[in-house]
Formats: structure tokens, C-alpha cells, sequence
């Protein structure tokens, strides 16, 4: 049998940033529907742009999180921090093919660690976002996490293939700017203005990935929860003091969705969150193969000894704060 366990909340830790998604409906997880054949052939949609310009933006997201989540926090191979660094790498010739330029750019990632370390393996950690001119012509806009300082003319050298150029995104200091100027590539248009979808879909790659990045990346945690609203009410209680950005949106398959923003520097108080989401998986997993919303007064009877102490003094000022906004408290 599958445990269908269901979620109305959702939370996304992406580094320093945390995004709650409080949903109207109940949704269901672990349980898929299989969809009736499709008479369309993949690409041939007649909402081939807007399904392309929707493709962008979730990729612009997931870019975002994937930086938010390693940007100065990924040692290089001797274990030391380094300032991401940001590199264009050209093709001299006309290389059209993303399947040999990946191969190349693969290759000279290998040529790379081995210049900086004497490994015969790539160590380097990267978002790399591939750009095409309309020529056909293809270029990668990488930012590097973990890569110490080169000179240009060696790195260069190293790359042999073309030119290459790091961009003065070094300077900048928020994850923020790192994700705009990154994700500036991931557009409706490329960098000469030229058409993106025209390009993709003469290429035949409308249903390409946008980026692809190197392996052993952190990823971003997202936990999904069926709660209260009272319970609901102290987290929005607990992270108020860390509000950035709010917003609504509303569709007929999910009904209305209320969107947090936040961000957090102490990493006490985002283990304290964590805590706190563990403890409602415990009481969501304690039924089988049925639904159940988490209550406050759940979570306090069914807290051990050990996350207890952890998460009290958090989850006690959550209902001070909750309570003086209702006015219980004077």
C-alpha cells in the first residue's frame, strides 16, 4: 500500500533565504495519476512560446537556489573558501553542436584541476548556463564556486579553444546580484538581443535544460507539511522578525497560495526550524497510509527529550508573539 500523506505548507531553506507556501487545498504526495496519452508530439505544442517562456522562469528560480545555496561555502580541493568567479568561454570555430561543446567544456574542466591541483579528475564546482547566437554559435557563461585565482592568460590557455573573459561580478557582495547577473542569461532574448525561442526551436532543443551544473552541489531543502492554521500562525510568528517579501497567487488546481519570504543569517535559528519540521514528519509518518494535519498541541505533547530542549525556547517565543498579535498577552 502507499502511505498517502498529504501536504497544505510548504518550506524551501536555500541558504541563508527561507520561502513558506501556505496552500488552500490539501495536495497529495507519494501517489501519481497516470495522465491519458498526449495526441501532440513532444515540441509540437501550439503553446510552444509560452511554454517556453515558463520553462525560463522556473529555471531562473531554480538558479537562484542553487546559488543562494553554495555561493561562498564550497571549499576548493585544499579546503579553503574562495570568491565566485565568473568566466565566458567562446569557440573560436563555429561550434553549433551543445552535445561537443559540453564534451569540450567537460574535458577542459579535467585540464583545469589538473593545472591548479595535479588531479586527474575535475574538483571544481560550477552553474554553467549555455548561450546560442543565432549564427548557431555556442558559449557558456560559468560561475565558478570554488576556483582560485588564475590569471586570464593561463586560463586561456588552458581552455584552447577560444576566447575567454571573467566579468566583474567578483566585485559584488549579495547572493542576490550573483543570481541576477547569472541568470541574465536565462532570457527571452540572448545577450545580442536575438530571439531565444527562434534559436532553440531551430535547433531543436526547446526541451533543453537551461543550465546544468557540476556534481556535488548542495541543493536546497524543501519540506512539505500538512499543519494547522494555529501551527502555520507560529512559524509566520517565528521567522517575523526575518520577513522580506510576501505575495498571493490563485490557479483552479491549487486554489490560493500565500507566499513568505525570508532571509536568515544565524544558523542556530534555521536549525532551530529544521528541528521543528523533523518533529511534525515524526507525527505525519506515525499514520499509515492515511492523511492527518499536524496541531500545535500535537507537537508539544509528542516532542522527545532531545528536540524538545532544542526547539522549546523557539517554539515558546512563537506563541508569545502569536498571542500578543491577538491581544491575549498584555
Amino acid at each position: 500500500m502507499l502511505d498517502l500523506m498529504s501536504f497544505n505548507f510548504e518550506v524551501k531553506i536555500a541558504g541563508r533565504h527561507i520561502t513558506l507556501k501556505k496552500y488552500t487545498k490539501t495536495n497529495q504526495f507519494n501517489f501519481t495519476v497516470k495522465n491519458p496519452p498526449s495526441t501532440t508530439k513532444r515540441g509540437e505544442s501550439d503553446k510552444n512560446r509560452e511554454n517556453f517562456i515558463k520553462s525560463i522562469i522556473r529555471a531562473r528560480k531554480k538558479v537562484f537556489d542553487i546559488i543562494a545555496c553554495n555561493i561562498n561555502c564550497i571549499p576548493d580541493y585544499h579546503g579553503n573558501i574562495q570568491r565566485p568567479k565568473f568566466w565566458t568561454l567562446t569557440f573560436a570555430e563555429n561550434v553549433t553542436d551543445l552535445k561537443t561543446a559540453n564534451a569540450e567544456f567537460t574535458k577542459f574542466n579535467k585540464r583545469l584541476s589538473y593545472y591548479l591541483y595535479g588531479v586527474n579528475k575535475n574538483v571544481l564546482k560550477y552553474i554553467c548556463i549555455p548561450e546560442f547566437q543565432k549564427r548557431g554559435a555556442v558559449h557558456f557563461h560559468v560561475l565558478y564556486f570554488n576556483l582560485p585565482f588564475i590569471e586570464q592568460k593561463e586560463f586561456s590557455k588552458i581552455w584552447g579553444l577560444g576566447f575567454t573573459f571573467v566579468e566583474s561580478v567578483n566585485k559584488k557582495e549579495e547572493i542576490e546580484d550573483f543570481a541576477k547577473y547569472v541568470a541574465k542569461y536565462i532570457n527571452k532574448e540572448n545577450s545580442k538581443g536575438e530571439d531565444n525561442y527562434e534559436i532553440y526551436l531551430e535547433k531543436g532543443l526547446l526541451n533543453q535544460k537551461r543550465y546544468f551544473v557540476s556534481r556535488g552541489l548542495n541543493k536546497p531543502d524543501i519540506f512539505k507539511l500538512n499543519i494547522d492554521k494555529e501551527l502555520y500562525e507560529s512559524f509566520i510568528a517565528m521567522l517575523r522578525d526575518f520577513h522580506v517579501t510576501s505575495h498571493e497567487y490563485e490557479n483552479e488546481f491549487i486554489g490560493k497560495v500565500e507566499i513568505n519570504n525570508y532571509e536568515i543569517e544565524n544558523k542556530s535559528i534555521k536549525d532551530m526550524i529544521i528541528n521543528a519540521i523533523n518533529t511534525i514528519y515524526k507525527i505525519m509518518k506515525s499514520v499509515y497510509n492515511k492523511s492527518v494535519k499536524v496541531r500545535y498541541r500535537d507537537v508539544e505533547k509528542m516532542i522527545d527529550a532531545d528536540t524538545y530542549y532544542s526547539i522549546e525556547a523557539v517554539m515558546h517565543k512563537a506563541r508569545i508573539y502569536y498571542e500578543k498579535r491577538q491581544g491575549v498577552v498584555v
